[in-house]
């Protein structure tokens, strides 16, 4: 039957109101008003964007959410005149979805009438987020492993059963997929279905570009083997055609698209007025952007669990020439390009750990192109959060300033958070010496271990950096922390972003570039052997699948190029000091 044309048992007299049975009308009847205008403190408001806002409420004993829809764009009112609106799309799928194997969010009534569109829907109880839940799991080591083994297999067969149904849902990601826990295994339920949409018969391409959604989300928080292993599962339970590695290779491809195009589209947000980000005009003609909460948590950050608001930055930037004086500041770096301090702000009720840095213009030649382009600091800002949505570590720029009269930049200064760590070159100087050191020496076997995670991860960076084609011009072990505890894992953090930029295409030797003054700044620690600089190499090479790594050949040219390099740095080194040398 055409899920269009299946009609829904009882529609109220009411025009644009429909119920998804008798029963469920003569519950909703009486609150009609109220659902149309939720009040506190009846109703909890727990999401708001600018395309709905969902509460959380009690209707005659039983916990529902009510979803208002309140996007204002020309092309949503146009399709709503003609009756496609997003609350009557969800309660169709969800009784169409319901009877063809897929466990979906159950809606009970749906709204559209002139400006007024809602929908309601039971709650799923008790039950979490995949997301959070994965999160979890993998928490727990073993046993949490084995349960997401049990719950992969059955959302596979769950999303085979959707594509079946010739049913795409065009926003499949982890945070739309609820685990109902009441049962010995977590049990997956759909969400979010307005989402969703009907074709005659899922192609190959469709089914690969759906699922391709999925792995995006999951990708850092899964192995090659988990995800082979759904895969399979889902070829198994839909009967498809073709090899498992034809899929995956295709679904990879679809994966790499969609990555770009979500990136793409956060990267925008940076500079908007939205939950996340705001522009803001703290006084005079000082003019810049702030953050006002974060959707990634990296590297220790506190401030990415805390929430900002306008008014309360306005009140910490009323004066921006008086962040870099007081008796609680501490200068960290003060040279011609720029000055570098650490001090603690109060924005609103939270102190805050930061590190301020006013930037100086070394050539005055550069005072005319600064005028078509944004400041030194509102580049790193917009830099430093691209590498949070990429999940690659760094401060968390919280703040960027800009002081223009007219075109003319006379000013900028940047507000990142504080990131305890260590220097790489020290923290490997500091726990890799023999004898041992640190507060806790590490035995040799630890030792050996621990240079071999670093290490891996330097490789794992410049894989992640150049994957997203980006470019620093100035990688080198001054510029990465190494945040660990004894126990722990390490994590390197990416500082000092003003060298990185965003090529077109990254080539050959962008990417040998890369690696040679990472190599380079390896050379200078004396700790790290032969040994340990090709294992980050191999860090970067390897990837899931690639089988052997021939790396000889790139081993050979690292080396001689790092030569070319370190003969140039002594040769500058050497000419700096005749500069300064006193004569006799």
């Amino acid at each position: 039957m055409n899920l269009m044309e299946e009609k829904i048992p009882t529609e109220a007299q009411t025009a644009g109101l429909i119920f998804a049975d008798e029963e469920i009308g003569l519950l909703v009847k009486g609150a009609l008003a109220d659902l149309a205008e939720p009040m506190e403190p009846r109703w909890q408001a727990v999401k708001t964007n600018a395309s709905r806002t969902v509460y959380r409420g009690r209707l005659n004993g039983v916990n529902v959410y009510l979803k208002h829809f309140h996007r204002k764009s020309l092309i949503y009112r146009l399709t709503r005149r003609i009756g496609l609106s997003d609350a009557m799309r969800e309660l169709r799928f969800s009784r169409y979805l319901a009877g063809r194997g897929v466990v979906t969010v159950q809606a009970l009534a749906a709204m559209c009438s002139g400006s007024t569109e809602w929908l309601l829907t039971k709650a799923v109880e008790p039950a979490c987020q995949a997301d959070k839940w994965h999160q979890e799991r993998l928490a727990e080591g073993l046993q949490g492993r084995l349960a997401i083994r049990k719950v992969s297999i059955e959302l596979a067969r769950m999303l085979a059963n959707l594509h079946d149904a010739g049913v795409v849902h065009s926003d499949l990601h982890c945070g739309n997929v609820m685990l109902r826990t009441d049962g010995p295994d977590a049990q997956p339920v759909l969400m979010d279905l307005h989402r969703a949409s009907k074709r005659g018969g899922l192609s190959r391409k469709l089914r690969a570009a759906n699922l391709a959604q999925l792995l995006h989300d999951r990708h850092d928080f899964t192995t090659r083997t988990e995800r082979l292993r759904f895969l399979t599962c889902y070829l198994t339970a839909c009967r498809a055609r073709g090899t498992l590695r034809g899929w995956q290779l295709l679904i990879d491809d679809f994966a790499f698209s969609h990555r770009r195009r979500q990136f793409a589209q956060r990267d925008k947000r940076i500079f908007g007025r939205n939950r996340y980000f705001s522009p803001i005009r703290p006084g005079g003609l000082w003019r810049g952007h702030v953050v006002l909460a974060s959707k990634r948590r990296m590297a220790g950050s506190q401030a990415a669990d805390l929430q900002f608001t306008l008014n309360d930055w306005n009140q910490a930037l009323a004066d921006p020439q008086a962040l870099l004086t007081g008796p609680n500041v501490k200068v960290v770096k003060d040279s011609p390009s720029c000055l570098v301090i650490r001090r603690k702000i109060q924005v609103g009720p939270h102190e805050l750990d930061v590190f301020v840095k006013r930037y100086r213009r070394k050539h005055s030649w550069k005072a005319a192109v600064d005028c078509f382009r944004p400041s030194r600091a509102v580049r790193a800002f917009r830099v430093g959060h691209e590498m949070l949505t990429r999940r690659i570590a760094t401060a968390m720029p919280l703040a960027a300033l800009e002081l223009r009269a007219g075109p003319l930049l006379k000013d900028s200064i940047l507000i990142t958070e504080a990131v305890d760590g260590e220097r790489l070159h020290e923290f490997l100087a500091k726990w890799l010496s023999s004898p041992p050191q640190g507060d806790a020496p590490l035995s040799e076997p630890q030792q050996r271990r621990l240079a071999q995670e670093v290490l891996w991860l330097l490789g794992r960076l410049m894989q992640q950096l150049h994957d997203n084609r980006y470019v620093h011009r100035d990688l080198k072990s001054t510029n990465l922390l190494i945040c660990w505890s004894p126990g722990a894992s390490p994590e390197l953090v990416l500082i000092d972003l003003d060298g990185l930029r965003r090529t077109a295409i990254m080539t050959a030797k962008d990417r040998l570039l890369g690696l040679m003054r990472l190599n380079v700044s390896l050379l200078k620690c004396p700790v790290v052997n032969r040994a340990g600089r090709l294992r980050m190499l191999l860090g970067y090479l390897r990837r899931p699948g690639c089988g052997t790594i021939e790396f000889k050949s790139y081993w050979r040219l690292l080396d001689e190029w790092s030569g070319r390099k370190l003969t140039q740095q002594i040769r500058s080194l050497r000419l700096r000091q005749k500069q300064t040398r006193r004569p006799d």
